[in-house]
């Protein structure tokens, strides 16, 4: 059976737990004893000890359990209560304050990601790979394919009645045309034109491009260059007019016997 001890004084620098933890360790009683005294669960007394109120049943409950540990081991219920009813007023106003911080803190972090030196030096050097990756595809790709050449004038077959025709076209960049391998100009934005004087008959026309790589692209038109045939009279009606008065005496040679 427990004996009863004198009541002494609390060490206002400790909390309810502690002071009742010393209180017990120097009387050599033990938290099992109290738990079969009080009828109060060990591990609820541990949870007293160690200041966990979060884990310990509703406040009511607990100033039982202060009431009852005080008893045993004569501390001062009415001291304990009051330090108890501090530490829960400083530990409801802490659990205010965390959550509007810890709300705060999730809301910037998720409107705002925060730049680390590592997540700086990635992002860079994903940039620079893309770079170098895009140019090595566009030196192979410009190395590999023929330059583009649209060539809108003349159409192929075409035939004329004149000794001259305009060549004319697109074509890429940094490009050089020839026409039947005679070079031609070519403005920044690669659009040429060009007149060729055309030979009677069948002309063969063909348009060349050819880049730096000296990839080369070929267009050819076949043109025909026929005269204008003139007007022949076919009577002497249409050649001379008797009635109009056009011919003299002298043109009219007269056949007799």
């Amino acid at each position: 059976m427990l004996t009863r001890f004198k009541t002494r004084k609390v060490n206002a620098s400790m909390t309810v737990g502690e002071c009742l933890k010393k209180r017990r360790e120097d009387l050599g009683i033990t938290l099992k004893q109290i738990s079969e005294k009080l009828k109060i669960r060990e591990s609820n007394l541990e949870c007293l000890e160690n200041n966990k109120y979060d884990k310990l049943p509703p406040d009511v409950y607990v100033k039982g359990f202060i009431k009852g540990y005080c008893e045993i081991v004569d501390c001062s219920f009415e001291k304990m209560l009051n330090l108890y009813n501090v530490e829960r007023n400083i530990g409801d106003k802490l659990q205010k304050i965390k959550p509007k911080n810890k709300t705060k803190k999730t809301s910037l972090s998720g409107n705002y990601p925060i730049l680390t030196p590592k997540i700086i030096t990635l992002i860079f050097s994903i940039i620079v790979v893309f770079v170098v990756g895009y140019y090595l595809w566009y030196q192979i790709s410009s190395f590999s394919s023929t330059p583009y050449l649209f060539v809108s004038n003349p159409l192929n077959d075409q035939i004329i009645n004149n000794a001259e025709i305009k060549v004319s076209g697109q074509t890429e960049e940094d490009v050089i045309i020839r026409i039947n391998g005679e070079d031609i100009f070519v403005d920044p934005t690669g659009y040429f034109s060009e007149t060729i004087f055309l030979k009677f008959g069948n002309n063969i026309l063909e348009i060349e491009a050819v880049n730096k790589f000296n990839k080369k692209s070929l267009e050819v038109r076949n043109i025909i260059y026929q005269k204008k045939l003139e007007y022949v009279p076919t009577s002497i009606e249409e050649e001379t007019d008797i009635s109009s008065g056009d011919l003299k005496d002298e043109d009219i040679e007269f056949i007799g016997p």
